[in-house]
């Protein structure tokens, strides 16, 4: 009887560790299909950062964008990087210019598809993005939420306050208006050319 029950504990203890250690299978990563793909520019109207603690903003006339999509299928993140961006005529608070420098390179990712309306959801991640002015210098990094529309070929940036303040200039301080560690916004809307037709296969 000892030896059927010793038995019996052994089979049980090796179904656990399989549980544990294998688990279920995992899934397979849904991949995306891109065309034409390959070098694009985006075009975008008034742009505008927005602090959201103190609620300034920043509004840019107008704003573009380089970057490098995928092509093809069976595509994974990244699904394109933006190399440049670049923002005209920004003006702040009391009506001060400012300059808008692109940072590193950031890169566009897909997290969801709806195949009824052709919107794809994700994000532009790894943001950096210098602030100079009259008494002001600062940083701003991050993730922003964004959707890409196939019939419009449109790239939206959604004004979620997604993004850091990360450093600001102890001497040229934006005269006390904008912080380190608080919380910022971009909102534009890019038409992106060639127009770029994007899917999830699951």
């Amino acid at each position: 009887m000892r030896n059927r029950v010793t038995v019996m504990l052994a089979a049980g203890a090796a179904m656990i560790a399989s549980a544990v250690f294998v688990g279920p299978a995992a899934a397979v990563p849904a991949t995306w299909t891109i065309t034409p793909g390959g070098s694009f520019t985006g075009t975008a109207g008034t742009t505008i950062l927005e602090v959201q603690e103190s609620g300034v903003q920043l509004s840019c006339e107008s704003a573009g964008a380089t970057g490098e999509a995928k092509t093809g299928s069976g595509n994974s993140n990244p699904l394109a990087t933006i190399s440049d961006t670049d923002f005209n005529t920004c003006t702040g608070p009391f009506g001060l210019v400012f300059g808008v420098e692109h940072g590193g390179v950031w890169t566009l990712n897909g997290a969801s598809y709806n195949a009824t309306t052709g919107v794809t959801t994700g994000t532009i991640e790894n943001i950096v993005a210098d602030i100079t002015g009259p008494g002001c210098i600062a940083q701003v990094t991050g993730t922003v939420d964004a959707t890409y529309t196939n019939s419009t070929a449109e790239l939206r940036v959604l004004p979620n306050f997604t993004l850091l303040v990360a450093s600001v200039d102890p001497t040229e301080n934006c005269f006390g208006l904008i912080n380190t560690g608080e919380h910022a916004s971009f909102d534009g809307v890019y038409e992106v050319d060639p127009a770029q037709t994007i899917s999830m296969q699951p």
